[in-house]
């Protein structure tokens, strides 16, 4: 048997993503009868809590002598745990919405990380929405908890690659009880020319943005980050507003509510009595990943490292490739295009994902840190 612990973080506004993560990898290894896993799991909090991490990673590997360590946190909180990974000779499995850039590119022995690729979708959309749309004006529009991730700083860099330019900024308050998009619409009521809307909403203040882009009756493309657009597919926003075009790159195919993965859709309405959702699908590809090591039992990390990169892995999202040098498990992404209900998707291959993903680090070979510390969506 092999016992596997998971550290899951908890959220105000998003109460699910530990549930529907942890589930989606019970999914996978309810596929798999061959392996004979036992779950520890422990609450690490927002994620906030450097010290608890570390606690808790400690004691799953010293009381619970798991053989592998999931953790569901973000940078740089979670960075505190890393050293454990070589010490115990474990691996340490790290999974988030990759919303924040790491404190360095290069990780650690033991220490990989599969993510919903947040900050890569956003570069890939902002730059593909410049050039495809012939559109080079752009208005960022997010709030004050949306906004302290990368994932603006992604949709920077796409469009500053694209040579596109922001001409207005609209941040909101991230409260329901305070959000107030009027200056917003006065700005978009007084420039008609279509523009792209590079919009990061999530939660409950989602709707109340898309209600202000529907009342603005505006000609521009709202460029949504990858969370945006999934729980507009999730909740049928797209469905039940008077939206206008929808563009988005998301690691996961948008089809996955309706024509999803069916072994997560079945186990998740007959065992977990739940509805899926996009953190199922990066819960199954954690599971696909750990596979690996409980099917070669090396303890040598050089000896790791050169079967991850040369096993590439089908996961429920697609393919998925090994990046040594930052220890990222490499997915394909979709490009989505909404409007009026059709969907218009584009996979992109894992290959040509690798290739802007190196792009990417090298753009901010120097990783940037902000002072915003919880994981993504665990407001």
């Amino acid at each position: 048997m092999k016992n596997l612990g998971i550290l899951l973080p908890k959220s105000n506004t998003h109460p699910e993503i530990g549930y529907d993560f942890f589930f989606g990898l019970k999914a996978f290894f309810a596929q798999q009868p061959q392996f004979d896993i036992s779950f520890s799991t422990s609450n690490i909090g927002f994620g906030i809590d450097e010290d608890l991490l570390f606690s808790e990673a400690e004691r799953m590997l010293l009381e619970k002598n798991v053989d592998a360590l999931v953790v569901f946190a973000e940078h740089p909180k979670v960075d505190k745990i890393f050293p454990l990974g070589a010490q115990f000779q474990r691996p340490i499995l790290v999974v988030n919405l990759g919303a924040k850039y790491p404190v360095n590119w290069k990780s650690p022995d033991y220490v990989m990380f599969i993510t919903m690729g947040e900050m890569l979708s956003a570069k890939l959309a902002a730059k593909d929405a410049v050039s495809d749309f012939e559109i080079t004006k752009g208005v960022n529009a997010t709030n004050f908890y949306d906004g302290g991730y990368g994932i603006g700083d992604g949709f920077y860099l796409g469009q500053d690659e694209a040579n596109g330019q922001i001409v207005y900024n609209f941040f909101s308050k991230h409260l329901v009880e305070e959000y107030d998009g009027k200056t917003l619409l006065t700005y978009l009521e007084s420039n008609k020319e279509p523009m792209l809307i590079f919009s990061i909403f999530t939660g409950k203040i989602l709707p109340l943005f898309l209600k202000d882009i529907e009342a603005s009756q505006t000609k521009s493309i709202l460029v949504c980050s990858s969370a945006m657009i999934n729980e507009i597919i999730a909740s049928d926003y797209h469905i039940e507003s008077k939206l206008p075009k929808i563009f988005a790159y998301s690691s996961i195919d948008p089809n996955w509510k309706t024509d999803g993965f069916q072994p997560i859709n079945d186990f998740f309405r007959n065992e977990a009595k739940r509805k899926v959702s996009s953190m199922s699908y990066l819960g199954w590809d954690a599971g696909k990943v750990l596979t690996q090591f409980f099917i070669d039992t090396s303890t040598d990390w050089k000896n790791i490292v050169s079967l991850l990169e040369t096993s590439p892995l089908k996961g429920c999202r697609g393919e998925l490739i090994f990046h040594a040098q930052t220890g990222h498990f490499i997915g394909e992404q979709y490009r989505i295009r909404i409007y009026n209900q059709e969907f218009e998707v584009v996979k992109i291959e894992v290959n040509e994902v690798e290739k802007e993903w190196e792009r990417f680090i090298k753009s901010r070979s120097e990783p940037p840190q902000v002072g915003w510390l919880n994981t993504y969506l665990c407001s």
